[in-house]
């Protein structure tokens, strides 16, 4: 994920985000390898980025960023519909309102992610003494990503998939021939992280649910695919 940056001290680069069920699964495993879960922060990139995060005294900047590019649309079309539309984001731009936390249609959607707002695109509002994994813990919220995790000696990975996903999606994810060869997944449930040793004690136990491709995944996830190719 590319967070942009607006008004905030945040330095462009990578950054390694973990939570409490990463570290559990980090410490359960001893694993070979190590790979949380990764976002760039690009500065004020906005165009290329997947999610917007300001500082609230900035929020009217970055409002009138919007406005100017809506107002200059106005100017050039001719078709009613879309009009309408751009009138709407206007009036709820002139209420402070940031384009993602307004209710639009299917339709009006499809067109702002064509005219391309930037805050039409995930946007959290933080203060400079913000804490950066909170921080992408709350992008990830607002863009409704959850994320999920393989584990195991080799290799403890944390993965994303957006909120609604299945599992299907989620192993194409890891790999698309865990998708197409899906057979059947297993699911622990990281809440239940501090009740078996290794998985195979969390079998043992029950506590590893045997899943159909179409079970939708739930946030911190720990998940096993059974396939064929």
């Amino acid at each position: 994920m590319k967070i942009a940056t607006f008004g905030l001290d945040i330095q462009p680069g990578k950054v390694k985000y973990t939570n409490e069920a990463f570290e559990k699964l980090v410490k359960k495993f001893s694993p070979k390898k190590i790979t949380p879960y990764t976002v760039e922060f690009i500065g004020e990139s906005f165009e290329k980025a997947d999610a917007i995060v300001f500082d609230s005294n900035k929020k009217l900047d970055f409002i009138f960023i919007d406005l100017e590019k809506i107002e200059t649309r106005l100017t050039r079309t001719s078709d009613e519909a879309e009009r309408a539309l751009l009138t709407k984001a206007q009036g709820m731009l002139e209420k402070e309102t940031l384009l993602c936390d307004a209710q639009f249609s299917e339709e009006e959607k499809a067109f702002l992610k064509v005219l391309a707002p930037f805050s039409f695109k995930p946007c959290v509002d933080k203060e400079n003494s913000q804490d950066v994994n909170a921080l992408i813990e709350d992008v990830l919220k607002k863009a409704e990503i959850l994320l999920f995790f393989t584990a195991g000696e080799k290799e403890v990975h944390a993965w994303e998939v957006k909120k609604g996903s299945s599992i299907l999606e989620a192993a194409g994810k890891i790999h698309s021939d865990l998708a197409r060869g899906f057979i059947k997944g297993e699911v622990i449930r990281s809440a239940d992280l501090d009740k078996f040793f290794n998985m195979a004690e969390a079998r043992a136990k029950g506590l590893a649910k045997a899943v159909e491709r179409d079970y939708l995944m739930e946030a911190g996830d720990i998940i096993e695919i059974k396939f064929s190719v």
